[in-house]
């Protein structure tokens, strides 16, 4: 006779094949919901950080124009340009630069204090202005409120705004659906 505290009994655990199927079919439907979220998240929180390195570029030249009272511009120019590109093509990157040799406009002889890199390609920068030049009382020439609208070229996230007060003050804004490019 077998001694019962010794006597094991072996049973099958685990999932079978039709528990195995289920999990799977579930996980899938959450996955395929779940990857389009994910995806506008991420383009969201990029179109966010390109809007806030452009508003962290005025608030540089704002600043910087009253410290040195001198004229400090923010202007168009691609990576490792020396001066301004002379054209409203913000998506190539822009340069925050301080006037500092006193001759008319912004040019080779004037310091950069910021470089910013090109725009992703889905997204696009929209202005007129080939520069908006804050002067040492914080003001900003051209002397009209100007808007800097940011679209994404895939429309999977809203344009924001950048309004821009004669003033020097920035305010961003949502404007909803992008416009696409």
């Amino acid at each position: 006779m077998a001694n019962p505290t010794t006597t094991r009994h072996h049973g099958q655990h685990g999932f079978t094949l039709v528990e195995a199927m289920i999990t799977l079919a579930i996980a899938a439907i959450l996955f395929a919901w779940a990857v389009p979220s994910l995806q506008d998240f991420i383009i969201r929180n990029r179109m966010s950080t390109e809007v806030n390195t452009f508003v962290t570029s005025l608030y540089v030249a704002r600043s910087e124009s009253v410290k040195r009272l001198r004229n400090v511009g923010i202007c168009p120019a691609p990576a490792g340009a020396t001066t301004c590109a002379g054209d409203t093509n913000w998506n190539q990157g822009w340069i925050v630069i301080a006037d500092t040799d006193g001759a008319a406009g912004f040019n080779t002889g004037d310091t950069i204090l910021q470089q910013n890199s090109a725009l992703p390609s889905n997204f696009q920068i929209t202005n007129t202005l080939v520069s908006i030049t804050y002067q040492p009382n914080g003001r900003v020439a051209p002397l009209n409120n100007t808007t800097f609208t940011f679209d994404n070229c895939d429309e999977m996230a809203n344009s924001r705004a950048v309004f821009v007060a004669t003033t020097g003050r920035v305010r961003t804004v949502q404007l909803g659906s992008s416009n696409g490019c």
